[in-house]
């Protein structure tokens, strides 16, 4: 599924996304709501760019997470495609929220110059990403308000490029 809001389009799987404008996929944290992931795209909505947010409408929770399942398959093949192509990889790990699937893909994409990454004191794993953060060069964000901030600027600089 697509929407457009103002200039922004955003983009969910399943739907396999035409992106030929500045593009940024979200990853992290699931909780809490409201969906951090709404704040962000709002706070970028006056940009002509693509969002891939993989907040599958229709997830249901008994889907089996295993390689032979269609749509668990579907869903991790989406966010690996959005993750290849997107300019920009964005991380958030709030305290509270059992993330080990993001920490995981923050290990792939981490040296790949397009991760931006928010990590409050109280996550529960935050030593773990301080140490990646520091080992590649990634900018640590303690807010999401200057999670915010990050993302418009390097988005607002690509689409001046």
């Amino acid at each position: 599924m697509s929407k457009a809001t103002s200039k922004t389009v955003i983009h969910k799987p399943p739907t396999k996304p035409q992106v030929t404008r500045p593009s940024v996929i979200f990853y992290g944290a699931i909780q809490p709501e409201p969906a951090w992931q709404t704040n962000l795209a709002l706070s970028l909505s006056d940009l002509p760019i693509d969002i891939l947010d993989p907040r599958r409408d229709d997830w249901d929770s008994s889907w089996v997470e295993d390689i032979s399942f269609p749509k668990f398959k579907e869903q991790v093949e989406w966010e690996m495609d959005g993750a290849k192509f997107a300019d920009m990889i964005v991380f958030y790990f709030p305290p509270g929220a059992l993330t080990p699937v993001a920490l995981l893909e923050l290990g792939m994409y981490a040296a790949s110059g397009k991760v931006v990454v928010c990590c409050p004191e109280g996550f529960y794993k935050r030593g773990n990403v301080q140490m990646v953060c520091l080992r590649f060069g990634i900018e640590l964000l303690a807010t999401l308000e200057e999670l915010k901030e990050k993302v418009q600027t390097r988005l607002v600089e690509k689409l001046r490029a």
